[in-house]
């Protein structure tokens, strides 16, 4: 068992045209920083943060989706998944057997981190930015909704399944309409921002996790870190601190790829 610990162009036919720009369309960098400062100030700010409630939400689902995912492509079995509080600490949970531990149980940050990345990645261009919320948001309450079911043949997470499937309905809902319905701009902009929120809230949450694993801030019963370290021997504050440079240089790479000058 693993969790998430809380917390225009001119006229080519012309021979004065100005040169064509490769990527017409293409979001600026500069847009992406706007976003990641804004990003920066509502977390600080209590009545936004409450309103944005539900990316939080949306951040414990692809963490544990990431396991989830991972879990079943390496062979194994996920018998339930949840995103609400356990009251032990844990924002949610997943349970799985068998497949490859040491991949998947790394893959609750560092996939959140993943998803981040790819929203930001296609996001780039506004003619994509509706197809990525439509899909977004089927995989979110498809996806999500199936690991939740199996959920209920465990003794004691029946309630917690029922939250956790009205949550994830909800949201990939709201994602999949807002794709389907919304203006093509404002579209984009949504999707960018949600992006830039995953993606900061990923590392916000691995630095939560290493202020844990070295006895800073209380404990949980158990953490992706401690299951790591139960499983190779390696202290829980290393794996931390790997998956906080593993995000960075994720997201380092992403912006380098989808947002240089053409």
């Amino acid at each position: 068992m693993f969790g998430k610990s809380t917390q225009n162009g001119s006229d080519p036919g012309s021979a004065s045209a100005a040169p064509v720009k490769q990527n017409p369309g293409k979001t600026s960098f500069l847009v992406i920083v706007v976003l990641a400062v804004v990003s920066l100030f509502l977390s600080h700010e209590p009545l936004a943060a409450l309103i944005l409630t539900p990316v939080d939400f949306l951040d414990t689902n692809l963490h544990e989706l990431g396991h989830a995912l991972f879990c079943v492509l390496t062979g194994g079995t996920v018998h339930g998944l949840t995103i609400v509080g356990d009251g032990d600490g844990h924002a949610g949970l997943t349970f799985g057997s068998g497949g490859i531990p040491f991949i998947y149980n790394q893959t609750g940050y560092l996939g959140t981190t993943m998803f981040g990345c790819l929203m930001l990645f296609f996001g780039r261009y506004e003619r994509h930015s509706r197809a990525v919320l439509m899909l977004l948001g089927a995989f979110v309450a498809l996806g999500s909704c199936f690991f939740m079911a199996q959920t209920f043949a465990m003794s004691n997470y029946g309630q917690a399944a029922l939250y956790s499937i009205c949550l994830a309905l909800a949201m990939g809902g709201a994602l999949f309409f807002i794709g389907l319905k919304f203006n093509p701009v404002i579209a984009h902009y949504l999707l960018l921002f949600l992006a830039v929120q995953i993606s900061l809230a990923a590392l916000n949450d691995v630095i939560w996790l290493f202020q844990i694993s070295a006895g800073m801030v209380g404990s949980h019963s158990f953490s992706d870190a401690t299951n790591m370290a139960r499983l190779t021997g390696i202290p829980a504050v290393f794996w931390s601190v790997w998956w906080g440079v593993a995000s960075l240089g994720m997201l380092f790479l992403t912006l380098r790829l989808a947002y240089r000058k053409a």
